[in-house]
């Protein structure tokens, strides 16, 4: 690590920054489309609703208009559907092998903090180990609230015993810059991931934008 840098870890958002995961959840939307003889989502509007969550996936597909027991059982059967395809299409971003080999090199802690709850993230990692071994993991559904509430973030900073000044926050949504802010790390926003049009990254007023993962370790300064 260079002297100069005052950051000791970096902590990740999972959906949309280390994994592209957007296949398989517009895949889950899809095949419930499909099923009811409704058109299918554009990989354009999955990207750009992904890291919004399931409800806003499912409301995509199906519109504004149904009731709310409609949509939870939508959302249900999303949930069912994606867990049976959760890898099915899923991979590392173009660029994160690369980047966690420069922390791992520079002894840089680095861990996830992500709003996917559990049993979706753990089914997941188990086919990434390199992000299962991680030094930390927190879920959406840790602790009683996720981000943007700086909970989980400063929960993961006093798991690995370092100080959130000293920590870096890497996400492709609002919420993820507003709890970094609100966690006092320093927050980074991932212009490659999952970005709605009408929420371009450089309002979300983050401390840097990166266009691939590789572009953090300049704002590292490693």
């Amino acid at each position: 690590m260079s002297l100069q840098s005052p950051f000791r870890a970096v902590l990740f958002d999972l959906d949309g920054t280390l994994l592209d995961t957007a296949p398989d959840l517009g895949g889950a939307a899809n095949r419930l489309l499909e099923r009811d003889n409704l058109p299918l989502l554009s990989r354009k509007v999955i990207n750009q609703t992904a890291s919004q969550g399931s409800l806003a996936l499912v409301k995509a597909g199906y519109g504004l208009d149904l009731e709310e027991a409609q949509y939870q059982q939508l959302r249900s059967e999303f949930l069912e559907n994606y867990t049976a395809h959760v890898n099915d299409e899923t991979t590392y971003f173009d660029g994160i092998d690369t980047l966690l080999d420069a922390l791992d090199r520079h002894n840089i802690v680095w861990g996830i903090v992500t709003n996917k709850p559990t049993l979706y993230t753990q089914q997941l990692l188990e086919h990434y180990p390199r992000l299962a071994s991680c030094a930390v993991v927190v879920c959406g559904d840790t602790l009683d609230v996720a981000k943007p509430n700086p909970a989980p973030l400063l929960l993961a900073a006093n798991n690995i015993n370092i100080a959130p000044e000293n920590i870096v926050y890497v996400g492709d949504a609002r919420t993820d810059i507003e709890a970094a802010h609100s966690a006092s790390m320093l927050a980074v926003a991932a212009n490659y991931g999952y970005i709605p049009s009408d929420d371009p990254a450089d309002t979300w007023q983050g401390d840097h934008i990166i266009d691939r993962p590789e572009d953090l370790l300049a704002v590292l300064g490693i």
